[in-house]
């Protein structure tokens, strides 16, 4: 082929990609859940064990209430909400073999934390609250929060004046302030009807602030509660991710 002829061929391709435009295109991948909780009918958030250290936020409250109220919106399943908690009742029988409330030594806290666990891994306890709520799926488990103190150096770049006028990048460091929470939450998914856990799940989410924020524990706990939810809804629920996918045309 001659060279005017290759010309010939070339020219409408490139004319037609320089005419083709790209098209962002929403798309949603669906993921399933990580549990199947079609075998149950009803579900009960039955409280959490925490710290025993005195807190700005009631987290067992708290995250019960966000829990159902999310449960409600997005789950078939009927929401059980007892007056008192049905764990609560375990934990304070717990605290009463230690010894009287108020503040606790290391070595009464590790007591708590042990009986703790071996209250969460018991099924005959489970089975036995399946008995009185009709044997629901129940979420339980336990939560931390806490503040975190991140003051330190950080690095930064400025821009200076050299003698000729020029601008220069100088690199170096600057003493911060920081302050942040962390919220772990270890969840517990029972299967009442035999008592043992079907499924086991961990979340930790971090927030931090600048020195000239002032967030209290509390706004800074529903900050980080409401990117756990997705997650903990993504155990029972099918989600979606939503993206863009681009098309050129």
């Amino acid at each position: 082929m001659t060279s005017l002829g290759r010309a010939g061929v070339l020219l409408p391709l490139l004319a037609g990609a320089a005419c083709s435009s790209m098209v962002e295109v929403p798309v949603e991948t669906p993921l399933q859940s990580k549990l199947d909780v079609t075998a149950f009918r009803r579900i009960l958030i039955a409280g959490f064990v925490t710290d025993l250290e005195d807190s700005d936020v009631d987290l067992s409250s708290e995250t019960s209430r966000l829990l159902q109220n999310q449960l409600r919106s997005n789950t078939r399943l009927q929401v059980l909400e007892p007056d008192r908690p049905p764990l609560q009742d375990a934990l304070e029988k717990a605290l009463e073999k230690i010894g009287e409330g108020g503040s606790y030594n290391k070595e009464e806290k590790d007591q708590y934390r042990l009986e703790a666990d071996r209250i969460l891994q018991d099924p005959e306890f489970w089975r036995k609250m399946g008995e009185e709520y009709q044997q629901p799926l129940v979420v339980t488990g336990k939560l931390g929060f806490e503040s975190q103190n991140r003051s330190g150096f950080q690095p930064e770049e400025r821009v200076v004046r050299r003698a000729d006028g020029r601008p220069s990048y100088v690199r170096g460091s600057r003493y911060m302030e920081r302050k942040g929470f962390s919220l772990s939450a270890d969840f517990y998914f029972i299967d009442t009807k035999t008592g043992e856990t079907v499924h086991k799940e961990r979340f930790t989410e971090e927030v931090l602030y600048s020195e000239d924020q002032r967030v209290s524990a509390l706004s800074s706990y529903f900050e980080l509660m409401d990117r756990l939810l997705p997650n903990f809804l993504g155990v029972i629920t099918p989600q979606k991710i939503r993206g863009t996918r681009v098309l050129l045309r």
